[in-house]
């Protein structure tokens, strides 16, 4: 009797083994239900929203079922984080992140969640190296002339970004901390009034994300004295890279891409991951960045997870060195 209980018991076991390895498959290949709906935790019109709508109209056809964008802004990008933690694992709710995925909870160390924990990674999408931008009459022409005027000014000089937290804020921390000069930061109501007051001389530096600035530096309003990259900029060839001026191996990329929560099933993040790429092959897509000036990234879920953490690791070490902290 114990025998045939117990044979019972494995029977059942191995149908059930069978049944739950049969489960994600089919769960993938049913996959999407319903409309897809992609957050994008900024306001509508900028890079990353026009950006997400390019890859909402083409994925929904790839998959069948309409991939809706919404905009939930506000409180550097948690609204819309929160938004998405708070809908099921089920791929059906998806977030267009940013950097603040990496820089997070270093800045926001009360935030009741932890992205790199709880968001997993899906595709990157595209990134977009900084200049830096300082107004046409700046007494100089590369970087180290800035280094060398920080020197002489010391903390009597300043520097202007979009806002305490932002990536041209970071980055600029991380220049001082690299080049061992002194800057106080002067943050504004986003990149557009900083770049007003950088063409006013009210800050002679601004180390802006090239998307945002190029039309100042094309018409010549602004120039250039270096890009962050390890490459030379196709807008901009003729501005070196602060590697090539002696700070070697800096990068500073604002980057995008669309991460799901923790939990998602593997077969729905490798089918989105597909369709998406498929979509950032089109020309459509290609111009769209071309015409921002960014490089596309793509690629599997773990080249995008290593680019988070990579970004986790490095921007945790300069935010605490600089003991920058937004309650």
């Amino acid at each position: 009797m114990q025998d045939i209980t117990r044979r019972k018991t494995l029977a059942t076991a191995a149908l059930m083994a069978i049944t739950a390895g049969a489960a994600a498959p089919a769960l993938a290949q049913d996959y999407p239900s319903k409309p897809i709906r992609l957050i994008v935790p900024f306001p509508a019109g900028g890079p990353s929203d026009t950006t997400a709508r390019s890859i909402a109209e083409g994925l929904g056809k790839k998959l069948g079922q309409p991939v809706v964008v919404e905009n939930k802004p506000g409180a550097g990008a948690i609204i819309g984080s929160e938004f998405v933690l708070g809908q099921p694992a089920d791929g059906h709710t998806l977030l267009m992140a940013s950097n603040v995925i990496s820089t997070g909870k270093w800045l926001y160390p009360s935030m009741n969640f932890e992205p790199v924990r709880d968001f997993r990674a899906v595709v990157g999408v595209f990134r977009s190296p900084h200049q830096v931008a300082v107004a046409p009459d700046f007494p100089g022409k590369g970087i180290q002339d800035l280094i060398a005027m920080a020197k002489r000014e010391g903390e009597r000089m300043n520097y202007g970004s979009g806002g305490s937290g932002t990536m041209p804020h970071l980055g600029a921390e991380r220049f001082k901390q690299v080049t061992g000069v002194e800057m106080q930061h002067i943050p504004y109501r986003g990149s557009a009034p900083a770049n007003v007051a950088l063409v006013a001389g009210d800050v002679p530096v601004h180390f802006d994300i090239e998307f945002s600035v190029q039309p100042l530096l094309k018409s010549g309003r602004l120039r250039s004295l270096g890009v962050t990259a390890l490459k030379r900029s196709p807008q901009f060839p003729d501005v070196p890279t602060l590697d090539e001026q002696g700070i070697k191996g800096f990068e500073l990329y604002s980057w995008f891409g669309i991460v799901a929560r923790t939990g998602t099933p593997d077969n729905i993040v490798a089918k989105l991951n597909q369709a998406i790429n498929q979509v950032m092959e089109t020309p459509e897509f290609k111009q769209r960045l071309a015409a921002l000036g960014a490089e596309k990234l793509g690629g599997p879920p773990a080249a995008f997870e290593k680019m988070i953490k990579d970004d986790y690791r490095l921007w945790g070490e300069v935010i605490q060195k600089a003991n920058i902290k937004i309650e």
